[in-house]
C-alpha cells in the first residue's frame, strides 16, 4: 500500500515542456507527441529489453486517468522473427516471479500484428497491477514463466526512476507522502 501513497497524484495532467529519451540503469523512458488538431497528446513509455528479446514496458498518456484510480500495467511483449511463432501462446497462463519471492499471475494474448509478425503480450491480471508495481519497485529481477519454462528475464535496476520519469513527462506529479 505504500506504493499507492508513493504514486498518489497531486494535480491534473499537464503537457510536458519537451519530448525525449532518458536512461535509468537498465530501464529507458521515451515520449511521443501527437497534435490531434484539438490538443497535444503525449504518450510516455518506460521499457527494458529488446534487441531480439521480449520487451518489458509500461505506457501512459497525458489524456489518461492516473493514480490512485488508474495505474499503467506492466506488459511483456514478444514479437517473433519472420515465419516463427512466439514462445507465449494465446490464453497461456503466465507467472511473473520476482527474486523477492512474489508471484503475479497473468494470461497471454497472441495475434498477428499489422506487420504480419506473430506477437504475444502478457501482464498482470487487472486486480494485480498495483501488486506487480510494488514487486517491481522492491525487486532486483523478474522472470516470466509459461508452462514452467522461463520466457523472459528482466533486471529491475532503474525501474523506479524510469516509472517516475514516465509519469512526470506525461504530467502526473507523484507525491512521496
Amino acid at each position: 500500500m505504500r506504493l499507492l501513497l508513493a504514486l498518489a497524484i497531486v494535480g491534473a495532467p499537464a503537457v510536458p515542456a519537451t519530448a525525449g529519451y532518458w536512461n535509468y540503469n537498465d530501464w529507458h523512458v521515451s515520449t511521443d507527441q501527437i497534435d490531434t488538431g484539438e490538443d497535444l497528446r503525449v504518450t510516455c513509455y518506460a521499457h527494458t529489453g529488446g534487441d531480439g528479446d521480449p520487451v518489458w514496458s509500461l505506457e501512459v498518456s497525458n489524456g489518461d486517468a492516473g493514480p490512485p484510480d488508474f495505474f499503467p500495467a506492466p506488459r511483456l511483449v514478444e514479437i517473433a522473427p519472420s515465419r516463427h511463432q512466439t514462445q507465449m501462446y494465446d490464453q497461456q497462463d503466465i507467472t511473473f516471479e520476482f527474486d523477492s519471492g512474489t508471484t503475479i499471475q497473468g494470461i497471454a494474448e497472441a495475434h498477428v500484428n499489422n506487420e504480419g509478425f506473430f506477437q504475444a503480450e502478457s501482464g498482470p491480471q487487472y486486480n494485480s497491477v498495483v501488486s506487480m508495481l510494488i514487486a517491481m519497485r522492491r525487486g532486483n529481477t523478474v522472470e516470466a514463466l509459461g508452462d514452467g519454462e522461463v520466457i523472459a528475464t528482466a533486471s529491475l535496476a532503474g525501474f523506479t526512476a524510469a516509472y517516475g520519469k514516465m509519469m512526470d513527462e506525461c504530467g502526473f506529479t507523484l507525491s512521496m507522502n
